[in-house]
């Protein structure tokens, strides 16, 4: 094998790579840039939804009927009206959410939850050393108050003002309550029946006792948790190494794909691409249209040699082009005192171009960075197959 002959493997040349980079060297950035996004996207947190700050209370009602005990009044059996368990409802009803709106310029979207009730455990021991626990649920429950927004403007203020509209209803509610325990006790006390001096001091001092209470009622309640929350699209800085390392990731999968365009591209781009498409035989050298050039005296010297007889006409037939230049065949013809002409494009030619003839050969003109690999295989297989006679290839720089 010749030296100038590659083996048959996957190789390419510098003169190949060179070209197809300078055509695809667009890969290279693109996959850096996108490199450099991939990193920026993973390590700065951004996010697609709008940024937003949401801002929870919880809040914890005092047991204002708890001291009545001390009278004997079980506050179990004393009924709110709202319920605890209706005071949502009233808190989310229109005319509150207007009244509050009404404070600020902008829409408040505020959501109140009703937390589980508690329950506590009683123990209680018998003679016998028995022990009995009994669970007692509270009446009492605990409010969460949740507000988001844009940003940290309204949160605060809407949930101060939602508190006061609970703490009011709530005190409504208490005594209420309280209010009907007392018509209970003036009714009983009015009653025509026989109560006796131990019962009717109790149900005076019950019936006090709900006075006073209606008097200190406030409807409190205690704020017993606080949080606060930054969502959405956040932009972080992302560090200068992850910067480089997504630039380095992108080159290295450029220069990949660019060699993988450099090992399928099917362009004769060199002596080296046209000897392995045809042979080393059959290369027959270069020409270029540079004046000063002597490569056309060196191909007409091949030309000679690759003959084994004189050659009368040379018929050129440009593959990559529709033709190749006219001072081209006229400078062969009078090297090689021979008839020199180009034909027509491979696709225009005819039964009768193909005609074979004697003395006359053909010169297959592969113009660089044009001509197709497998275009020239079709050529150079129907030329030989019409019974004509193909000289070589030259390689053609116009």
């Amino acid at each position: 094998m010749n030296p100038l002959e590659t083996p048959r493997r996957i190789s390419f040349d510098l003169e190949t790579f060179a070209e197809v980079a300078r055509k695809k060297w667009w890969i290279v950035p693109l996959t850096m840039l996108i490199g450099l996004t991939l990193m920026f996207w993973q390590e700065s947190d951004l996010q697609t939804e709008a940024p937003y700050f949401s801002l929870t209370r919880v809040y914890e009602p005092t047991d204002e009927g708890a001291p009545l005990t001390l009278v004997g009044v079980n506050t179990d059996l004393i009924s709110q009206f709202p319920d605890e368990t209706n005071l949502v409802l009233f808190l989310e009803s229109a005319e509150i959410k207007q009244k509050i709106q009404a404070n600020f310029d902008r829409e408040i979207n505020l959501l109140v939850k009703q937390l589980d009730k508690t329950f506590s455990l009683n123990t209680q021991t018998d003679g016998g050393a028995i022990t009995k626990f009994s669970f007692k649920p509270s009446r009492r429950f605990s409010y969460e108050l949740t507000c988001v927004e844009e940003d940290e403007k309204n949160c605060a203020g809407a949930i101060d003002l939602y508190a006061q509209e609970l703490q009011s209803i709530r005190l409504i509610a208490t005594k209420a309550g309280f209010a009907n325990s007392m018509k209970l006790i003036d009714s009983l006390l009015a009653a025509d029946i026989q109560l006796s001096p131990d019962d009717l001091s109790r149900l005076n001092l019950q019936r006090n006792a709900f006075d006073q209470a209606i008097d200190i009622a406030s409807g409190e309640i205690i704020q017993i948790s606080e949080s606060k929350y930054f969502g959405g699209e956040t932009v972080g800085t992302v560090d200068r190494r992850s910067y480089i390392f997504g630039l380095l990731v992108g080159l290295i999968f450029g220069i990949i794909i660019l060699i993988q365009f450099v090992v399928t591209d099917s362009k004769i781009r060199s002596a080296r691409s046209l000897i392995t498409a045809t042979s080393y035989e059959k290369y027959l050298g270069e020409a270029t249209s540079t004046a000063d050039s002597n490569s056309l005296q060196l191909l007409a010297a091949a030309l000679r040699g690759s003959s084994p007889n004189k050659i009368e006409s040379i018929k050129i037939l440009p593959v990559g082009a529709e033709t190749v230049y006219e001072k081209f065949a006229t400078d062969l013809a009078q090297i090689l005192g021979a008839r020199v002409s180009i034909t027509k494009p491979f696709g225009q030619l005819t039964a009768a171009d193909l005609t074979p003839s004697n003395g006359a050969v053909f010169l297959l003109a592969v113009v660089k960075n044009s001509a197709n690999v497998s275009e020239l295989k079709q050529i150079w297989s129907v030329i030989e197959k019409s019974g004509n006679i193909v000289l070589g290839s030259a390689l053609i720089t116009q």
